[in-house]
C-alpha cells in the first residue's frame, strides 16, 4: 500500500521539501517530478500510487513554493532551479533520471538537459511552458520596490481562485475545496510573495527554438486538447523544434493533466519508457 511521506533536505543553502519513494527493484529507473509555476508537488500526488511499484520516484517543491523554504538570499531563475535539480540527483546518487516536468517545470527539465546532459535519460513534458519571454523591464524595475510583494499579495487575494482554477481543467467537478487548498498551500505565506517578486525579476525567457533544436533526448510531450493556459499549438510547435519528440494529446483535458487523467498519464509514461 502506498503511503505518502515528506522529508526535508538542505541544498544550496535552502531547505527543500521532497518525497522519495524507492521501488523494490535494483534496476528501477528514477522518475524526477518538477512542478509548475504557482504549484507544488501536490500536483503529482495521483501519479505516485500508480508508478511507485516499478519506478523510484523523486519529487520536490521548488524554492519559493509548496513546503520548501522561501528566502530572499537565493537566485530565483530557471537556470538555478535546474542546477538545484542536478544537486538533488547528486545528493541521492542518481546517475541518470527520467525528468517529468509540468508547465514551468518542463522548462526546468529542458534546462537540466542543457546544463547537465549526463544526468538525463529521457524527458516527459506535461503541458510544458515554452516560448515565454522574460518579464518586461518596467515590471522588473517595479519588483525592486519594497512594497511590490505586498501588492502581489493583495492582487492574489482579490482573485477568484475557484474561477481561475476552472480555466485549468476541463472537468470543473474535480475542483473540490480540498484540491484547491492543496495547490494554493503557499498563498497565505508572506515569504511566498517575496520569492515571487524575485522570480518575476530573475526568471529568464524560455529556451529558444535554436536551443531546443539541439536537445536530442527522447521526449514525450503530453498535452490537454483543451489547455487554455498553455494551448496545444505550443506542444505542436515544440514537437517540431525538438529532434526526438512525440506528442500525445488527451481530448477533453485542460492544463492540470495529471489531476484530470492520472491513469492515462501513468499508462503513457509506462509505454514511453518501455520503448
Amino acid at each position: 500500500m502506498f503511503v505518502q511521506s515528506k522529508e526535508t533536505i538542505d541544498i544550496q543553502n535552502v531547505t527543500i521539501s521532497y518525497e522519495y519513494y524507492r521501488a523494490n527493484k535494483p534496476d528501477a529507473d528514477t522518475l524526477v517530478f518538477i512542478h509548475g509555476f504557482l504549484s507544488c508537488s501536490f500536483s503529482f500526488r495521483k501519479l505516485f500510487p500508480l508508478l511507485y511499484t516499478d519506478f523510484n520516484l523523486l519529487c520536490f517543491d521548488l524554492p519559493g513554493f509548496g513546503e520548501s523554504e522561501k528566502i530572499s538570499s537565493i537566485h530565483y531563475s530557471l537556470h538555478e532551479y535546474a542546477s538545484l535539480a542536478n544537486d538533488l540527483l547528486e545528493r541521492f546518487n542518481i546517475e541518470k533520471a527520467i525528468l517529468i516536468g509540468h508547465s514551468m517545470g518542463g522548462q526546468i527539465a529542458l534546462r537540466t538537459c542543457i546544463q547537465h546532459p549526463e544526468r538525463v535519460k529521457k524527458l516527459i513534458l506535461l503541458c510544458s511552458s515554452s516560448y515565454i519571454k522574460s518579464s518586461s523591464l518596467p515590471l522588473r524595475l517595479c519588483s525592486y520596490l519594497p512594497f511590490f510583494p505586498f501588492c502581489l499579495s493583495i492582487g492574489m487575494s482579490s482573485i477568484n481562485i475557484q474561477k481561475n482554477f476552472q480555466h485549468l481543467v476541463y472537468d470543473h467537478k474535480l475542483l473540490t475545496q480540498e484540491v484547491i487548498d492543496g495547490y494554493t498551500t503557499s498563498f497565505s505565506e508572506k515569504g511566498f510573495y517575496n520569492a515571487l517578486a524575485k522570480l518575476v525579476r530573475e526568471r529568464e525567457e524560455d529556451l529558444s527554438t535554436s536551443t531546443l533544436n539541439k536537445i536530442n533526448f527522447p521526449i514525450l510531450l503530453i498535452w490537454g486538447e483543451d489547455d487554455r493556459l498553455v494551448p496545444l499549438r505550443v506542444g505542436e510547435r515544440m514537437k517540431k523544434d525538438l529532434p526526438d519528440a512525440e506528442l500525445l494529446v488527451f481530448p477533453h483535458t485542460g492544463h492540470l493533466i495529471s489531476e484530470e487523467h492520472p491513469d492515462k498519464t501513468a499508462d503513457a509514461i509506462r509505454s514511453f519508457l518501455a520503448k
